[in-house]
């Protein structure tokens, strides 16, 4: 059963999802779905050219941005920039449990300074993710980008 976790009116988490998930989601409005998992790294993983065939079956937009790991600055880049493209549309990013798709999610807000660090972190929070421990280098990027 499909775990969607609300962080934004538009931006929403969620552990591992399978091809029905994907239909789920389109049924609830999501437009774009945003994979931050290698494919294969675990054997009860549905395969991500399974989900990729379903999100277009269903007319959502699919992006794989995999990290293992603190998140890397592109692929800090690579999500804002689909999360721009994605504009006033539903996103919905998974991993394994959501903690990477949560934190790419922090770090792009805190690199565009859309929103402030207590922001991004009571979001995440109200989402089921405490990233209190990472706000040094939110706070970081923030100053810096």
């Amino acid at each position: 059963m499909a775990d969607f976790r609300k962080v934004t009116e538009k931006f929403y988490v969620a552990p591992q999802i399978t091809a029905d998930d994907v239909k789920l989601a389109a049924e609830q409005g999501f437009k774009s779905l945003i994979m931050n998992r290698p494919s294969g790294e675990t054997p009860d993983q549905p395969a991500t050219e399974t989900l990729v065939a379903q999100a277009e079956a269903e007319g959502l937009t699919f992006a794989h941005i995999p990290i293992q790991g603190p998140p890397e600055v592109e692929d800090v880049r690579k999500t804002l920039s689909e999360l721009e493209t994605a504009g006033d549309n539903k996103v919905l990013a998974f991993c394994r449990s959501g903690t990477r798709s949560i934190t790419l999610w922090a770090f792009a807000q805190a690199a565009s300074g859309k929103m402030d660090v207590a922001d991004i972190l009571q979001h995440s929070e109200a989402a089921g993710y405490n990233l209190t421990g990472m706000a040094p280098a939110l706070e970081h990027l923030s100053t810096t980008s």
